[in-house]
């Protein structure tokens, strides 16, 4: 076992969260907990864009799987990854992105990982990226909102890339995700 076999069963991992709370989420997709919370819908989009943005734009420098067919259209490619958005902004995409999608696209995503990583060794993982200089892939990952949001990242090293955003970052969401389904459905029997 090295650090290429740990991280990529915890890429892997991220991307089948992602899938199964996309579908598990699917009946609260647009409902709100509270006026303060995100839609679920927007957290698993969200999740699977920022797996996407991490692995794709910033470590593999490498053109992103939602920008390309079918998924751009299907995943809102032009909205970035969920950072810097506004309110309004993350439930429109909630809205018109669909549960069933964000479920293909997370396994299309653990899929191409998976294939990237079977022939990457450690000091692959070494490189320091360049994060402000990745994100002029994308006009909203260069927002200032956008930045001030992942601003912490730049010049960290891919493995830390992989692991903070792409994997922690994740399961922080799906808890986060977990609690509010949780609610949202606890509201709706209580007021059956």
């Amino acid at each position: 076992m090295n650090a290429v076999d740990v991280l990529r069963v915890q890429l892997r991992g991220a991307c089948d969260l992602v899938a199964e709370h996309a579908g598990s989420v699917e009946p609260v997709w647009l409902e709100r907990a509270s006026p303060a919370t995100s839609l679920p819908g927007f957290i698993v989009w969200h999740c699977a864009r920022i797996i996407d943005w991490g692995v794709n734009t910033c470590v593999r420098d490498e053109p992103e799987v939602a920008a390309e067919s079918p998924w751009r259209e299907k995943l809102r490619y032009e909205m970035g990854h969920g950072a810097g958005l506004t309110d309004v902004e993350a439930d429109e995409v909630a809205a018109t992105v669909v549960p069933g999608d964000v479920v293909e696209y997370a396994h299309a995503l653990r899929d191409g990982i998976d294939q990237w990583m079977a022939d990457l060794v450690d000091a692959d993982l070494e490189r320091t990226i360049d994060v402000r200089m990745a994100n002029q892939a994308h006009a909203r990952y260069s927002t200032p909102a956008a930045w001030e949001e992942v601003k912490h990242l730049d010049g960290a090293q891919a493995w830390q890339l992989l692991i903070r955003p792409c994997g922690g970052h994740i399961r922080m969401h799906m808890g986060e995700l977990e609690t509010l389904a949780r609610l949202i459905q606890s509201r709706q029997r209580d007021t059956a």
